[in-house]
Parts: structure tokens; C-alpha cells; sequence
């Protein structure tokens, strides 16, 4: 069985390296789509496909980002592989903790076809903030930023089909050939939130960007920083704190969200029906 990653990537010239190593330890290849960089991560890309043969430059492009842009790195590749062979969504700013290969070979034998991650969201806290005229900034992000939550769960992992492409009018995070999900997931950590600076810069892309990010466009990057004193700390072992609580929230938001989708689709089909 083959791993292979796709990495859209733009202005994470803080963290891209390693993220990309990180995934190196795992991955047969790491195809990058750098999304119109300008903050040198186009340069440390390149040179680290230089360098690195399981690194591959996909696509260079100054085009939007949206979710399909994905699907285009898929349909250049996926024929080189079998439907023994799996991929990785690789977020930039994304560091697994753990191989998942054995995780992925399980889901193979039950008949799965896709995997989700919980993520481990790292955070730029008051603790952060208080210290941060005195950071050494030359520091890997991970030894920097240290207390985090898992809070949040997303698709990563899906099959390879050799026959079949991924249309780029199709807007989900796996191929319409997947969708039997394995329920065990490993952890990744999520390093969306580096410095203040990077954090505003992030902000205003997502704001600007007309294809995604809905979730965010009212919020304000000041209002993101959260207290250290309700988080965990990390201490770069792989061990995570993940209490019980926490995964029911998550559930229960869920939830709450799929009935509040479900409602909003009821009350509209007498008026969908008025239309047609």
C-alpha cells in the first residue's frame, strides 16, 4: 500500500517546511500545489522537492483557492496507482503524530474507504501573546506554540481509484467512489494559529477569498486568542489529553448542526415546490 499526499499550499513560509518533512516519514509522495505563494514558501517548496525525491511540485498557479484545485492534483496522478493505494488530504500547517498506515490497512480489510483525522488545534494564547516581543522566531513553530484542544474532526484519508477522475465540479473533500468511513482516527496537530501577524494575514485572505472560508468572514483575528488556562499543553511526545467531554461536544455540535441544516431544508421545499 502506497500513501500519497496532496498539499495545497499558499504563504506558509513559517511552517511548510515542516510540515512537509513531517509528512516525508509517511508518504510515498507529497504532491504540492502551490497556490501563488509570495512569502518565499514557493522557494522553500522547491527546494525541498530538490532535495527530497517523495516531494513533487504539482501545480504553480495564482488562480483562487478553492476546494477543487484538490481534485485536479488527483486526476494527474491517481492512474500511477492502485485502488490498494490511499490519499492524504496534507493541510500546510498539518503534523500527524503517528504513522497511519497500520490505521489505513485496517480500514482496507473491513471494506473502508476513507479516514477522518481529529485534530489537535494549536493555539496562539494570552501566554503566547504576554512572551511574544521575546520569541525567538527562528524556532520551529512546534517548539513554540504548545497548548492546544482537540476539538475538531475532518476527512483526510480516501482510496485511489485508477479509472475513475475526480470532476472539478464536484465540491466534496473525497471523490463520490468513497464514502465508507473507518471510525477510528488518529491525530494530527493543526498549527493555524503561529503569531499575530500571520494570524491577521490569514484572516484577510480567507475574508477576500469568494469560494470558501464562509465559516470566518465575520470574525475579527484579535478575538482568536484564547486563554492558555483552558487549554492542554504539549509536550511534543504524541501524548494528547482528549477527555470525554470533549469528544461529546463535538458530537453534540454535530448534531445540532445537521438538525438546524435539515430544518432550514424543510421549511424551504413548500416554496421550492411553489417554484418548480
Amino acid at each position: 500500500m502506497k500513501l500519497n499526499a496532496i498539499c495545497m499550499v499558499k504563504n506558509e513560509g513559517d511552517v511548510i517546511e515542516e510540515t512537509l518533512l513531517n509528512a516525508r516519514q509517511f508518504c510515498h509522495r507529497i504532491y504540492v500545489f502551490d497556490n501563488g505563494s509570495d512569502d518565499g514558501t514557493w522557494e522553500t517548496v522547491q527546494r525541498l522537492a530538490n532535495t527530497y525525491e517523495e516531494i513533487e511540485v504539482a501545480f504553480h498557479s495564482y488562480e483562487v483557492f478553492k476546494n477543487q484545485l484538490r481534485n485536479r492534483v488527483y486526476n494527474k496522478y491517481n492512474h500511477l496507482y492502485s485502488d490498494k493505494d490511499w490519499w492524504y488530504i496534507l493541510d500546510a500547517d498539518e503534523m500527524l503524530t503517528e504513522d497511519p498506515k497500520p490505521r489505513l490497512e485496517k480500514a482496507a480489510k473491513k471494506g473502508k474507504d476513507a479516514m477522518h483525522v481529529w485534530q489537535a488545534q494549536f493555539y496562539f494564547t494570552d501566554k503566547d501573546q504576554e512572551k511574544y516581543h521575546m520569541e525567538d522566531l527562528s524556532q520551529p513553530t512546534t517548539e513554540r506554540r504548545r497548548y492546544y484542544r482537540i476539538n475538531w474532526r475532518e476527512v483526510r484519508f480516501f482510496t485511489n481509484n485508477p479509472n475513475e477522475k475526480w470532476s472539478e465540479n464536484i465540491t466534496g473533500r473525497i471523490p463520490p467512489h468513497c464514502g465508507k468511513f473507518y471510525q477510528d482516527s488518529p491525530i494530527c496537530r493543526h498549527y493555524a494559529q503561529r503569531t499575530p501577524e500571520q494570524l491577521i494575514a490569514r484572516n484577510q485572505m480567507r475574508i477576500n477569498n469568494p469560494y470558501s472560508f464562509f465559516h470566518i468572514k465575520n470574525k475579527q483575528a484579535e478575538s482568536w486568542v484564547k486563554k492558555a488556562d483552558d487549554m492542554f499543553y504539549y509536550n511534543n511526545d504524541g501524548k494528547f489529553e482528549f477527555p470525554a467531554y470533549d469528544k461529546f461536544k463535538y458530537f453534540a455540535n454535530e448534531l445540532r448542526y445537521w438538525v438546524q441544516w435539515r430544518t432550514k431544508n424543510v421549511l424551504q421545499l413548500p416554496f421550492k415546490l411553489l417554484r418548480s
